[in-house]
């Protein structure tokens, strides 16, 4: 039944004595069962508290949810969790406003309309898995095994461990996360060999000069973050950010220096230029521990110009200043500072990133850390291990399994482009779009939005329409899941089982366990329990593959690894990191436990598993590279391009090497193609401004926008609510005759938004900026039809490597709306 919010509080006041959910000017609505409402009437108002993950970002922090009668009516963080100390952000404080949205789905649902039309009609989970299961039959059946896809989003472990073991048993190797963890992975494996994105020691610096990573606001783990920058003047350390727009983090920094969009790497190497010439980087790292520093002769006689020469003879301050905009005076400061400074951390984020030539940029942001030796131990950058989970048993694979997954997959990298990722979602939509290698019958989709979020809306909404069956897995139809012919709704993360393990860049290996704090309130279920009935259902080798009786089996036969491996410890309070390692380092643990039944019931009340201790950027005393060592010059990037190159080409392999970097518009030739560069942004001319986007923290990835009190407080630091808006410069906007709070026109070559202007100093002229989160089609009453969303006027432009978003790709012409 709906109620109004007001009312929902009026009755837990009734009970408790306390408001349990924050509201804003719009009196919502809140869906909530009969059943629900009679319990929170007539109980005897037993209050009780329950500790799980939060799922609303791929943060995972910790929560404690208050509940009366076993009725869920507040959420806090857990302060013995350690990624969030108790923290949580504004999104994760709001989730009840989920569990109890109108808009939820009460059911298994199917299109009876065109996409987008909003006609649906009920089935029952019956009918639905039996649709998908005959098809699924029949396809396999016929050979066909490979025309069958999941794309997912951010899962990762035992969700990730199903969807691929599901996949893998049934004969596709089109298993897909539409998640920027693999390809922002990319430039850390080409230079120090791990294919994980390493931890920043912020703690322990004296100064942290940061390349466009808004860790306050964005990226991984905001809180987390947040919780570290808290200590900043306890520690003395000093905070530069590197960024376009000044973004929260930016604005408590000790000092902003504007930078044009896609010139973060020319930077970097600017500042490497001060610290090579004036003698101010660490020469005993980078003579013991890196390769290609120095000019170098290969095996074959050829030589081949080192880092030092290419940084010196193009990258000196009064060139890098021409082209980031920073004045030279400025570089030479930062250069001088990062050099004098004990325990310099250089990061890179988003800003960097985000570009066509997002991989060369934070190679070049890297080489400072290099430079600086925070590869050795006890350095600014550092591993640690993964979380010890038992592997799920080995699959047996029958013919149709074993030709299947032999064949190309739809979404990896196609011959003129992204050689470095495993995915990219630009290759997969045209794929698909144009039933190439092979058409595509069956596509899930779990988790994320990837219609609102990519840039090829056109393309990925064709191929969309081209697959005859389109299974969603969500809460709120949004976007994407319009175009599905079924939609099945999938618990939220406050009813359902799950675990948030080893978040990249948090600095120490985790997992959080995600349990039921109430039970279903509708007719939803758990993903990975679907894709086991189905598996189920198809029989034979697929049947065979699932040895869980549900997800939950599957969740504690992994959690095992844990309590036989005694690392860590269950999260309490007191647990310390040195304490920690004095017990592992003599063999001994920091908790005993009668069984598994015992430590699981800690995992549960606590809320996870923790263990502090550290590894150094090199195992064994070496770098998981071709040389062994940290690679300013990558090997590994070279034999990938000459591969790729030789690969169907003729007999000369320099002249492959020549067309293939043609076809991926790389303008570096020669040794510069594996050193960190400046790769020019193939920017239009004839659109004077730049455009970036940004995110915000009420609404990271449009997904806050579900929920009215995001929407109130998504311009919280402009005072705009329920509408996006563009930042410019009052250079600029006078230029434009544009004043603050004037309509205005944003235009690029694929299309215009009309959004009203925020006149700031706080971005860099030339430079406008839109926040990303808002311009919902779909996604619910409170999501539908407020602000803009700015990815559907940017280009439909990639990382040339990665195959990452280039958001910060796009110039735009901006004008007064009349």
């Amino acid at each position: 039944m709906e109620i109004s919010r007001r009312d929902f509080v009026k009755l837990i006041g009734g009970i408790s004595g306390s408001v349990a959910l924050g509201g804003c000017a719009l009196d919502e609505v809140l869906e909530i069962p009969e059943r629900i409402v009679r319990r929170m009437r007539t109980g005897p108002g037993l209050e009780t508290w329950k500790n799980t993950v939060c799922g609303l970002c791929p943060a995972g922090c910790g929560m404690s949810v208050r509940l009366i009668d076993s009725v869920p009516v507040g959420i806090k963080g857990n302060g013995q969790y350690p990624v969030n100390q108790g923290g949580l952000c504004p999104l994760g404080l709001n989730a009840l406003h989920l569990l109890y949205h109108p808009d939820r789905l009460k059911g298994p649902v199917r299109r009876v309309g065109n996409p987008g039309s909003g006609k649906w009609e009920p089935v029952s989970w019956d009918e639905a898995l039996t649709t998908i299961a005959d098809r699924l039959t029949e396809l396999r059946r016929s050979g066909r095994s490979r025309e069958v896809a999941v794309l997912g989003n951010t899962e990762r472990g035992v969700m990730e461990e199903h969807l691929r073991r599901f996949l893998t048993s049934y004969g596709s190797p089109n298993y897909f996360r539409f998640s920027p963890e693999q390809n922002d992975s990319v430039p850390f494996a080409l230079v120090h060999g791990r294919p994980d994105i390493p931890s920043f020691d912020l703690l322990g610096a004296g100064l942290v000069l940061s390349f466009g990573a808004n860790f306050l606001e964005d990226g991984w783990s905001p809180v987390y973050y947040t919780k570290l920058y808290s200590r900043h003047r306890e520690q003395q350390t000093r905070y530069i950010q590197v960024e376009s727009r000044m973004s929260m983090t930016a604005s408590n920094a000790e000092r902003w220096i504007p930078v044009r969009p896609g010139t973060y790497g020319a930077l970097a190497l600017g500042i490497a230029y001060v610290l090579i010439r004036e003698d101010l980087f660490n020469e005993r790292f980078v003579r013991n521990d890196t390769f290609g520093f120095e000019d170098w002769v290969d095996t074959a006689g050829t030589k081949h110009i080192g880092f030092r020469n290419i940084v010196l003879g193009n990258y000196y301050p009064e060139k890098v200043s021409e082209i980031t905009g920073v004045p030279a005076a400025t570089i030479l400061e930062l250069g001088r500072l990062v050099g004098s400074t004990p325990k310099t951390v250089v990061i890179g984020g988003s800003g960097a990133g985000d570009n066509t030539n997002g991989t060369f940029s934070q190679m070049a942001v890297q080489s400072l850390n290099a430079l600086l030796g925070n590869y050795d131990p006890g350095g600014g950058v550092f591993f640690h291990g993964h979380a010890p989970l038992d592997r799920f048993p080995d699959l047996t694979l029958d013919g149709p399994a074993k030709a299947g997954i032999r064949a190309e997959p739809l979404g990896g990298p196609g011959k003129d482009a992204y050689p470095l990722t495993g995915f990219s979602i630009d290759r997969f939509a045209k794929n698909v779009a144009a039933e190439e290698p092979y058409p595509l019958s069956v596509l899930f989709l779990y988790g994320g939005n990837p219609l609102f979020q990519a840039l090829n809306h056109q393309d990925l909404s064709a191929a969309l329409k081209k697959v005859p069956l389109v299974v969603s897995f969500d809460t709120i139809i949004n976007e994407t899941s319009e175009y599905a012919n079924l939609v099945l709704p999938e618990h939220t993360f406050l009813e359902n089982w799950g675990e948030v393990s080893d978040v990249p860049t948090v600095g120490f290996s985790h997992l959080g366990i995600r349990q039921p704090v109430v039970e279903a309130l509708h007719d939803t279920r758990n993903a990975g329990d679907v894709f086991i009935e189905l598996a189920r259902r198809i029989g034979g080798a697929v049947g065979s593959s699932a040895p869980f009786t549900d997800y939950l089996g599957g969740l504690k036969h992994a959690v095992r690894g844990l309590y036989r491996s005694g690392e860590g410890s269950v999260v309490t309070r007191g647990q310390k990191t040195r304490w920690l390692e004095y017990l592992q380092q003599r063999g001994w643990q920091s908790g005993r436990y009668s069984s598994f039944d015992e430590f699981w019931d800690q995992l549960l009340t606590h809320g996870g598993w923790w263990n502090p201790v550290r590894r150094d950027g090199k195992a064994g005393g070496k770098f998981p590279t071709p040389s062994g060592k940290y690679e300013f010059y990558s090997r590994k990037l070279m034999d990938e391009l000459h591969a790729r190159a030789d690969r169907g080409g003729t007999t000369d392999s320099r002249g492959n090497l020549e067309s293939l970097l043609s076809r991926l518009d790389i303008a570096a030739r020669g040794d510069n193609v594996a050193l960190p560069h400046h790769e020019p942004v193939p920017y239009e001319g004839d659109r004077p401004l730049y455009l970036v986007t940004f995110q915000v923290l009420p609404n990271r990835d449009g997904v806050g926008a579900a929920l009215p009190m995001m929407q109130e407080m998504f311009g919280y630091a402009v005072h705009a609510h329920w509408e996006s808006w563009v930042e410019i410069h009052p250079e600029t906007a006078a230029a434009a005759g544009i004043s603050s709070g004037d309509w205005t026109w944003v235009e690029s070559s694929v299309g215009s938004v009309r959004v009203r202007a925020r006149v700031t100093p706080g971005i860099m002229p030339d430079v406008v900026a839109i926040p990303f989160g808002m311009g919902h089609t779909s996604y619910g009453r409170y999501a539908r039809g407020y602000g803009v969303n700015p990815n559907t006027i940017l280009r439909n432009l990639h990382d040339r490597l990665s195959g990452k978003p280039a958001t910060g790709a796009t110039k735009i012409r901006i004008s007064r709306a009349v």
